[in-house]
C-alpha cells in the first residue's frame, strides 16, 4: 500500500508518519504531499526527493507541489505511488495500531474497490466544544456509516483515512480539483461510474481506527460546517441524478435521500420551525417536537455509546451522566451549527471553492 499524506507547506507531522511506521504490514511507502511550494526550481511545477525520517532509516518519498489544493495533491500523488492500493490520510491523524492491515484485508475481495475507518476524536477531554464533536464522530461512525454499510448505500470516505484501489482511482481521473468536498465527490464518482451497477463494494470497517483532531475554537468549528455543507451542496448537484433513484439501489433511494433532506435541507427545517416556535410559543405540538427531537438524539447517543464500550453495560452506566450533559450542549450548539450552514448554502455560489 502507498501512503499519501498531503499538506500545506512545510509542516512537521513526525506523530502520523511515526502511526504509519509502526504499522505491520509489508511494502509500504510513505509519500508526503506537500502543495503550495513557491520556492521550486523555475520552470518546475512538482520535485519529488528522498528523505530519511529523522533519528531511523526510514525513506519517505517527499514531493513538492507549486499548485494549491489537497485534490491536486493527491492526483499527483496517486500517479507516483508505486503500489497497487492507495491509502489516503491527514497530517494531523495517527493511526491505531493495525489499522491499515485492518482496512487493507478487504481487498481480497476483488469487488471492493475502496475501503472506509472509523475517526475517533483524540482530544475530547480538553473541552466541551471537543467533547461534543467526539460525541458527534461517534454517533456517525458507530450508527450511520454501519447502517449505510449494511445497505451497500456507501457515499462517503472520510477524507482523512480511506483506502483505495489504485487502478478504480485512475480510471475515473482521481480526485475532483474543482470542489472543496472532494472526498465525498470522489465515492460518488466510483458509484456513479457503474460502480454501483457492476457489483463492486465500498466498504466500511469499524476496527481500522484512526485518532483524528477536530476544531478548538467554535470560529473554527463554524467554518468548518459552513465549508462542509458547501462541499455537500456541490456533490448533491453534480451528482444529482443518483438521488431517489432506483437504478442505485439503497444508495440512491436511501443513502443521497438522506443527503437531501437531512444533511442539506436539515438547516432550512430547523430555521422554519425556529420562525413557528418565536411565532406561536405556547404551542404544545411545537415543544413536544423539540422534546421528541433532543430524545431520539439521546437515544441515539446511547446506543453509538453502547456499541462503543462493546456493549459493557457497567461502563455505559458510568457514562450516562456525561451523555445527558454532552447531548443537552450539542443542542444548543446546533443552534449555531445550522446558522453556519444555512450561510455556507446562501452563499454557495460565489463562496463555493473557499476552503
Amino acid at each position: 500500500v502507498s501512503i499519501l499524506i498531503p499538506l500545506a507547506g512545510f509542516r512537521i507531522i513526525n506523530e502520523t508518519i511515526e502511526s504509519v511506521i509502526r504499522q505491520e504490514l509489508p511494502n509500504r511507502e510513505i509519500l508526503i504531499l506537500r502543495n503550495d511550494i513557491k520556492d521550486l526550481p523555475q520552470g518546475t511545477d512538482v520535485a519529488e526527493k528522498d528523505v530519511f525520517f529523522p533519528d531511523s532509516d526510514y525513506l519517505l518519498r517527499e514531493i513538492s507541489i507549486r499548485k494549491k489544493g489537497k485534490g491536486n495533491a493527491l492526483n499527483e500523488g496517486i500517479r507516483r505511488a508505486k503500489n497497487d492500493l492507495i491509502c489516503v490520510l491527514d497530517a494531523d491523524c495517527i493511526l491505531k495500531e493495525n489499522a491499515l492491515s485492518q482496512a487493507v484485508r478487504h481487498f481480497e475481495n476483488e469487488d471492493v474497490v475502496a475501503v472506509g475507518g472509523r475517526l475517533v476524536v483524540i482530544n475530547e477531554n480538553s473541552s466541551a466544544l471537543e467533547r461534543i464533536q467526539c460525541c458527534e464522530y461517534m454517533k456517525t461512525f458507530q450508527t450511520a456509516r454501519r447502517i449505510f454499510a449494511k445497505l451497500n448505500a456507501q457515499c462517503l470516505i472520510s477524507g482523512a483515512f480511506g483506502v483505495f484501489r489504485k487502478s478504480s482511482l485512475l480510471e475515473i481521473g482521481g480526485y475532483d480539483t474543482d470542489t472543496v468536498g472532494e472526498d465525498m465527490e470522489l465515492v460518488l464518482r466510483l458509484q456513479d461510474g457503474g460502480y454501483h451497477k457492476s457489483g463492486n463494494q465500498i466498504v466500511y470497517d469499524p476496527t481500522a481506527v484512526c485518532y483524528t483532531t477536530v476544531p478548538h475554537s467554535l470560529k473554527r468549528l463554524l467554518h468548518q460546517r459552513d465549508r462542509w455543507q458547501r462541499g455537500l451542496m456541490d456533490c448533491l448537484i453534480k451528482h444529482r441524478n443518483m438521488i431517489a433513484n432506483p437504478r442505485y439501489g439503497m444508495l440512491g433511494l436511501a443513502a443521497m435521500s438522506y443527503q437531501l433532506v437531512v444533511e442539506l435541507l436539515g438547516p432550512i427545517f430547523w430555521g422554519v420551525y425556529a420562525c413557528l416556535l418565536m411565532w406561536e410559543k405556547s404551542s404544545p405540538f411545537l415543544s413536544m417536537v423539540f422534546v421528541g427531537y433532543v430524545m431520539a438524539q439521546f437515544g441515539l447517543t446511547v446506543i453509538s455509546a453502547h456499541i462503543d464500550v462493546d456493549k459493557n453495560m457497567r461502563r455505559l452506566l458510568k457514562w450516562l451522566p456525561k451523555l445527558i450533559l454532552t447531548t443537552i450542549e450539542e443542542m444548543l450548539l446546533q443552534i449555531l451549527i445550522n446558522v453556519a450552514r444555512l450561510i455556507g448554502m446562501i452563499t454557495f455560489y460565489w463562496r463555493r471553492l473557499v476552503w
